[in-house]
């Protein structure tokens, strides 16, 4: 039975020190070890023999006198608790990680000596070691992604950011200084700050498992760029209570410029830039309502794109499009809608307007088409109109009317529209060529009458006229320094002006009023023995038609001549014909055209 308090805590005092789990060592005040517990053995390898009255700074193998873990012991001996991590020697020279207490030992006011505790973090110390490299780590894959990370401590409000951050935004960290949450929200756009701040709280309260917004930031050079913004709680109270959060920001300003792009090219013809079918058919959905009555439909068709297309070429076509789409738009209300419907053809939808005011409309899309040309070729559209004015009437039907209204009108103006382009398009021709007003007077006055002498009916006595005045239509795509060249062709200057009754041909073909004498065109350079182009036809399988505008041709260029060739006289070109009578010429119109051309 213990009957002194002195001998109770001095015996407790025993029993800590030799079941403690930590290593503890005794010393006395000349720094001389007293005693050791089992666990310094386990941890440190001596037993108390091998250690008990050496001094403690040998058995611990530490540094050089004066070191700092010299000068812990010291610190002990003259009274202070000290304690402090550091490293310690093992008997074999292993160095082991330890957390180190240092407490002194007085007795009736004089120092006794002093125990030291060690506690051994060499696991801990290497599991902090192990995860700051993975931090590091992640840093390092963070930075060379060129994504910025945030760290938030919800309370105290701090927030770290890493300097990929302020870059994405042009900045270096030292520029923006940011401590807090008040930098990032000073440069979000104020139109995404509330949903920001809406789906972070969300988040805080563990209503969805992470935060993630897309928004505005703006950039040091004034414009802004779009950020993933995602985030998700790290720590948690014992109560459920957040923390800490960490989160990413990724630059997606170039996504979100390449979705822009998708949803605007889905949406709009990429030849004009207005709106497309798509979108013209989701509004008519939309404004199918009664509050929209009377609603109003313009169906609009570019008259001549065919025959524009197959004489200048696809691009002006294009050209001719984008043109018409631009009257449109500058000639429509604000809050009317139009788009390509497709080829040739527009749609535009008139909101609370009736037919007489979408009447008005087309007359000033008329008007404006009056002054402007492309290649010398007059713009013109064929408009209808239908107006739907009660809630039964189906919109779709509407339109419907509309295009045939448009249609008749089409129908009505084609051979004006035709007949205006075919003088401007003779126009161009007789500007860059040889092919004047009066060469085909020539050719035709010849023409006729050599097709009156074979008992040519009036019919083809007027196709044969219409033919003479088209024959060379398809020159109008050759470049004029070729048409009107001086001296001799280059191969492949020869090669290109032998392909204008090809083009001749697809443009008569473009037509009604030309489409009959189009064959005509094609054959025109035909010669009789087989070596003409394009197709190298020969003898009647060449249209008659064709061989008369082949000699009434050479004729009007022989009479009058050219830059590089002299005119010749009758005699001899009647000498000519003569020569090439039945190769180059059908030989019964030969004969018909020297009796015509009698000297």
């Amino acid at each position: 039975m213990i009957n002194s308090d002195n001998q109770y805590r001095n015996l407790s005092l025993e029993a800590l020190f030799r079941n403690s789990l930590d290593a503890i060592v005794s010393i006395d005040a000349d720094y001389l070890i007293v005693d050791i517990n089992e666990s310094f053995t386990d941890l440190f390898g001596y037993n108390l023999e091998e250690v008990k009255g050496k001094h403690v700074d040998e058995v611990m193998n530490m540094s050089k006198p004066g070191s700092a873990d010299k000068q812990i012991t010291a610190r002990v001996l003259t009274g202070e608790s000290v304690e402090s991590e550091g490293t310690r020697f093992h008997k074999d020279g292993s160095p082991v990680k330890v957390l180190i207490k240092g407490i002194p030992v007085i007795i009736n006011g004089k120092m006794a000596g002093g125990f030291g505790i060690y506690s051994n973090i060499s696991l801990r110390k290497k599991a902090d070691e192990e995860i700051q490299t993975e931090r590091r780590r992640l840093e390092n894959v963070i930075e060379g992604a060129g994504v910025g990370t945030w760290e938030w401590d919800t309370q105290t409000g701090k927030t770290v950011y890493n300097e990929n951050w302020a870059g994405i935004l042009g900045y270096t960290l030292k520029e923006l200084n940011p401590d807090n949450l008040t930098v990032f929200e000073s440069l979000v756009h104020p139109d995404d700050l509330e949903e920001s701040n809406a789906i972070a709280e969300r988040h805080l309260a563990g209503d969805i498992p992470f935060y993630e917004c897309e928004l505005r930031m703006k950039h040091k050079e004034g414009h802004w760029i779009w950020i993933l913004d995602r985030g998700r709680v790290l720590t948690r109270s014992a109560d459920g209570k957040p923390l800490s959060m960490f989160g990413t920001h990724t630059d997606i300003t170039e996504r979100k410029m390449a979705e822009e792009q998708m949803r605007y090219i889905s949406l709009h013809d990429t030849l004009t830039g207005i709106y497309n079918r798509t979108f013209i058919e989701a509004e008519m959905k939309r404004l199918d309502t009664t509050r929209q009555l009377p609603l109003s439909i313009i169906m609009a068709d570019l008259n001549g794109l065919k025959l524009i297309n197959d004489t200048y070429g696809h691009p002006v076509g294009d050209r001719a499009l984008q043109i018409a789409a631009e009257i449109i738009k500058n000639t429509c209300r604000e809050d009317d809608i139009y788009g390509r419907w497709g080829g040739d053809e527009f749609v535009i939808i008139l909101p609370q307007t009736s037919a007489a005011d979408a009447n008005q409309l087309c007359d000033r899309i008329i008007k404006s088409c009056q002054a402007i040309f492309i290649e010398d070729v007059p713009v013109s559209m064929a408009l209808g109109i239908a107006c739907k004015e009660s809630a039964d009437e189906v919109l779709y039907k509407v339109l419907q009317m509309a295009e045939n209204d448009m249609y008749k009108q089409k129908l009505t103006e084609s051979r004006s529209t035709k007949s205006a382009v075919l003088k401007a398009l003779l126009k161009t021709l007789e500007a860059k060529s040889y092919e004047t007003e009066a060469h085909t007077r020539g050719m035709q006055k010849m023409a006729l009458s050599i097709g009156k002498k074979v008992n040519l009916p009036e019919a083809e006595l007027s196709r044969l006229d219409l033919l003479i005045t088209l024959h060379d239509i398809g020159k109008i795509n050759i470049a004029e320094e070729i048409l009107i060249k001086d001296g001799p062709l280059t191969e492949e200057e020869w090669e290109t002006i032998k392909k204008h009754p090809e083009i001749g041909y697809r443009i008569a073909r473009a037509t009604e009023e030309f489409a009959h004498v189009a064959e005509d065109i094609l054959a025109h350079h035909e010669k009789w023995d087989g070596t003409g182009y394009p197709l190298g036809s020969k003898g009647s399988a060449i249209p008659l038609l064709a061989r008369i505008t082949a000699i009434a041709d050479a004729y009007e260029v022989m009479t009058n001549g050219r830059p590089y060739k002299a005119a010749l006289s009758a005699k001899e070109i009647n000498a000519e014909f003569a020569r090439c009578s039945g190769t180059h010429f059908d030989p019964t119109l030969v004969e018909i055209f020297l009796a015509i051309n009698e000297v």
